[in-house]
C-alpha cells in the first residue's frame, strides 16, 4: 500500500465530480443513448442500465488513472493493483466477503423493521425485472465483477490512502467507509454500506492489494444478487 500517495483531496474531488458529470449527461440522454451491447441487451430498460453502467465504469477508471497515475507520473501499483499472497484471496477475499454479507443481512433485517417500505436500489430493481437466466448472468457480472473493480479502485485504492495518511489506519478506514456509504445517496442504507466500506478498507490494509478487497466486494455483491434472484424465482413458482 502506498504510504504517501501522489494525489490528494483535490484530486479525489475532481474524480468524483468528473464521474458525476458523466452520470448526469448519461441520464439526460436517457433512453436515447445508443446501446453498447447487441440484441435486446442493448435496448429498452436493460440496455439503458447496462450502457449507463459501462459509461460510468469507464469514466471512473479513466478519471482515477488521469489524476492518480498519469498526471502525478505514478504507477497502477500505487493504487494497490498488485499481487497478494495466495492465501489472502481465500482468507480475506472469500471469507471476508462472506462476513460482510452476514453483517449486511443482519443490519438489513433491522432496517426492514424500522423502514418496511424501503425502496430497492436501481440494481436490485433490474434484478427483479429479469426473467431469463442469461440476462441475470449479465447483471451478475456487472454487480459481482465490474462494479467491485471500479469502486475498489476509487474508494479503497485512491480515497483510503489519503485519509490513512492524515488520520492513520483506523480513523482513515472509518472516514473512507463513511464516504463510501454516503456516496450511494441512500440515507437508510448508509450505515450498512459504510460498515461494509470500513471492512473493505481493513481487508485492503491486511492484504495490501485492492484485488483482494475486490474479491470480497464481489462475493458480497454476487451472493446478495443470487439470494435476491432465488427468492424471486421461488415466488414465481
Amino acid at each position: 500500500m502506498t504510504e504517501r500517495p501522489h494525489w490528494g483531496f483535490i484530486d479525489i474531488i475532481l474524480v468524483y465530480l468528473g464521474v458525476m458529470v458523466v452520470g448526469i449527461l448519461t441520464s439526460m440522454l436517457g433512453k436515447n443513448i445508443p446501446g453498447l451491447l447487441p440484441g435486446h441487451l442493448g435496448s429498452g430498460e436493460m440496455g439503458y442500465f447496462l450502457t449507463g453502467f459501462l459509461v460510468q465504469f469507464l469514466a471512473t477508471v479513466g478519471f482515477v488513472y488521469l489524476f492518480a497515475v498519469f498526471l502525478p507520473r505514478g504507477q497502477w501499483k500505487d493504487l494497490g493493483i498488485n499481487k497478494a499472497r495466495p492465501g489472502s484471496y481465500s482468507r480475506y477475499g472469500i471469507i471476508g466477503g462472506i462476513l460482510l454479507i452476514m453483517m449486511v443481512l443482519v443490519i438489513g433485517y433491522v432496517l426492514k423493521y424500522l423502514q418496511p417500505d424501503l425502496q430497492p436500489q436501481y440494481y436490485e430493481e433490474m434484478l427483479r425485472s429479469v426473467t431469463r437466466i442469461p440476462d441475470f448472468i449479465v447483471i451478475l457480472v456487472v454487480g459481482a465483477i465490474l462494479a467491485p473493480l471500479s469502486e475498489e479502485l476509487f474508494y479503497r485504492g485512491m480515497i483510503y490512502p489519503v485519509f490513512r495518511k492524515y488520520l492513520g489506519p483506523m480513523w482513515g478506514a472509518i472516514l473512507a467507509g463513511l464516504v463510501f456509504g454516503l456516496a450511494h445517496w441512500d440515507l437508510w442504507r448508509t450505515i450498512p454500506l459504510a460498515l461494509g466500506g470500513m471492512g473493505l478498507c481493513y481487508i485492503y490494509e491486511k492484504s495490501g492489494s485492492i484485488l483482494v478487497s475486490a474479491v470480497a466486494h464481489g462475493v458480497w455483491n454476487g451472493v446478495m444478487s443470487i439470494l435476491i434472484y432465488i427468492s424471486l424465482s421461488r415466488g414465481m413458482l
